[in-house]
């Protein structure tokens, strides 16, 4: 087989296990239990099976609500809010101590010159990482991971947090009635001995979406795919992404344009304004 035909059913495999991937009910050992189910007995993609725990309170919705803000472009007139890409129930795991999070921009009413502020905090409000981004792409998907160097903060191994995205529309501006947030939870896991030992024998960067997706690992298969489609985007990638996104009810955003990860050079780091 050469080189063209291996990649092709590399491709090929992915969609098929994002279509038909094995979902946990609820924390690792369920994980477990259900990737040991034969072929013909795996389940249909339901992401939100991962409870969010309870000491997180009452969920904040992953998309804005209300009108349309005033750095919200009228040609908006369908998706006017930013969306955080979660499950519906807003909850997702990571094996990563600094994942990549990622969020859908509406298009910016070029008049304007909004700030975006992402705030990380602890499931009980404490806030571990804030910054700004002055520079903001539209419209489309965006994302950006916690910086990595030294003195950062990562996540912990089984702590959940919550973070939340922030359209400020007037930054010089006391009034904050027309800024729009999303918002998500996360949750660091260690990967169960037999996800661990799939991973290490995964041969191509496909290989490991379809073993995240396997195992339910909501942020790491959605930044794998991401990092696909930008180097090597063609069909097949493109229906595995709306595979992904459609079964956590987020199709009406999947094709949108997935921009290039903002980097640190974009960023503020100075502490900003609360959400």
């Amino acid at each position: 087989m050469n080189g063209t035909k291996f990649v092709s059913s590399c491709l090929k495999l992915s969609v098929g296990v994002l279509l038909a991937v094995a979902i946990p009910d609820a924390g690792v050992e369920s994980v477990q239990a259900q990737s040991r189910l034969p072929s013909n007995q795996r389940l249909s993609p339901n992401w939100g099976n991962y409870r969010p725990p309870s000491n997180l309170g009452r969920p904040t919705g992953r998309e804005g609500g209300g009108s349309r803000g005033p750095c919200i472009a009228e040609t908006s007139p369908t998706i006017h809010n930013p969306i955080a890409l979660v499950p519906a129930n807003g909850f997702g795991t990571t094996l990563a101590a600094r994942p990549t999070f990622f969020v859908y921009v509406p298009t910016i009413n070029p008049r304007e010159t909004p700030q975006m502020q992402f705030v990380l905090r602890t499931a009980d409000d404490r806030i571990v990482y804030r910054t700004t981004f002055s520079r903001i792409p539209s419209p489309g998907i965006i994302s950006f991971s916690l910086p990595d160097r030294a003195n950062s903060p990562i996540l912990e191994l089984g702590k959940t947090y919550k973070w939340t995205v922030t359209l400020v529309c007037k930054p010089n501006d006391d009034d904050r009635s027309g800024n729009k947030l999303a918002a998500g939870s996360i949750q660091r896991i260690a990967p169960p001995s037999r996800m661990e030992s799939e991973l290490t024998q995964a041969t191509s960067p496909q290989d490991r979406v379809a073993v995240y997706a396997r195992y339910g690992v909501w942020y790491d298969a959605l930044s794998a795919i991401a990092s696909l489609r930008r180097t090597a985007d063609n069909p097949t990638l493109q229906n595995d992404w709306l595979a992904l996104l459609t079964s956590v009810d987020l199709q009406k955003i999947a094709n949108q344009p997935l921009i290039q990860p903002l980097s640190a050079r974009e960023t503020q780091t100075r502490p900003v304004s609360r959400p």
